[in-house]
This record gives C-alpha cells, sequence and structure tokens, in this order.
C-alpha cells in the first residue's frame, strides 16, 4: 500500500478545477461540482431543508460525548460519528405493522408493534379510539427482547373494539415521529 506522499492528508477545493477529500485514511480526488443550471423543484427544495436540519441536529448531536460515543461506535469504516448522527436525523423511525390479534377489548389484551430504526427507537406509545373516534386509551409500549417488536398492555376496555383504531407512534433520538395505524 504505497501512498502519495504529496497528497497524504490533503483536503481542499483548488479553485474551479479539483477536490480533496479524506475519506477512510484514504485521499479522494474528483472534479470541482459546479451549482445546476437547472432550478431546483419544490421536492429537491423540501429534501435540501430536511438535509440541512439533519445537519444541524447533527452539530447538536455530537457535542454531547455520551451521544458521539454512541454514534461512533455504531458507524461502518469511512463513516464518522457526524455521518450516523446526520442519517439518523434524516430517516424517520418506521411502523412495519401493528399485529391485534391478542387484543379483544378487555384490560390486559395486549398489541405488538413491529418497528425499526436507522439507528434505535427512543419510545413507542399506542392508542386506542373507538370506532366513534373518542379516545379509549393511550401509553407507552415496551420493548422487547428482539428491539424491533413493542408491546402494549391495555388498561381499559372496550366493550365495542369492532372498528377500533389502533395507532402506533415511534420517535427517534433525534425527535422524528412516524405514526401507522390499523381499524379492527
Amino acid at each position: 500500500n504505497q501512498q502519495n506522499l504529496l497528497l497524504r492528508g490533503t483536503s481542499g477545493t483548488i479553485p474551479d478545477m479539483i477536490t480533496y477529500r479524506q475519506r477512510a485514511g484514504k485521499t479522494i480526488i474528483s472534479k470541482k461540482r459546479g451549482k445546476s443550471s437547472v432550478p431546483a423543484t419544490d421536492t429537491q427544495l423540501g429534501i435540501q431543508e430536511q438535509f440541512r436540519k439533519a445537519v444541524a441536529w447533527a452539530k447538536g448531536a455530537i457535542k454531547d460525548p455520551v451521544v458521539k460515543a454512541m454514534y461512533r461506535a455504531k458507524a461502518a469504516l469511512g463513516q464518522s460519528a457526524f455521518n450516523m448522527a446526520t442519517a439518523d436525523a434524516y430517516n424517520p423511525p418506521k411502523v412495519d405493522g401493528i399485529r391485534t390479534d391478542g387484543y379483544h377489548g378487555a384490560v390486559g389484551d395486549t398489541i405488538t408493534v413491529k418497528a425499526t430504526d436507522d439507528f434505535a427507537i427512543t419510545g413507542l406509545t399506542v392508542s386506542i379510539a373507538s370506532a366513534a373516534g373518542d379516545l379509549i386509551e393511550s401509553g407507552d409500549a415496551v420493548m422487547q427482547i428482539n428491539e424491533t417488536d413493542w408491546l402494549y398492555t391495555a388498561t381499559k376496555a372496550n366493550a365495542a373494539p369492532a372498528g377500533s383504531k389502533i395507532t402506533a407512534t415511534a420517535k427517534d433520538g433525534p425527535g422524528n415521529s412516524t405514526a401507522f395505524s390499523v381499524t379492527l
């Protein structure tokens, strides 16, 4: 593995020509990217704003040594804690499904929610509303040992579970949340 002593550790841009950057201990040389001559679409502007917010969150997050260490521990070769924090802030958690076969409207019945995140889900709430839309109950689910299933145990009786709406809302560290609902 020979390295060019002249370029080792180099980063920066030679105006209007090329850019040098470091990634995983290697120097990468690329053509300097210019501004697009095509105006950005509303979708592109929305994505750019979402990315700006993710970067801002990541900058603050890695100032906390404990949070930075958690992100660094999850980083693959060539990734930094900042990269991981940015990705976490950019990607909201996913609720992949709600299993209601253990729920029949009685106190103690269970609902299982499958939810994932690129880093970690920090909390998951389940709410149960009647067919008419009235809130029956809402509370925190408990993460199971496999770290993708969350178990919610009903605390109030629901005399008419048919037509009830079950909503699961997963949250992650950066504050992203995703809700998913099923109707019985």
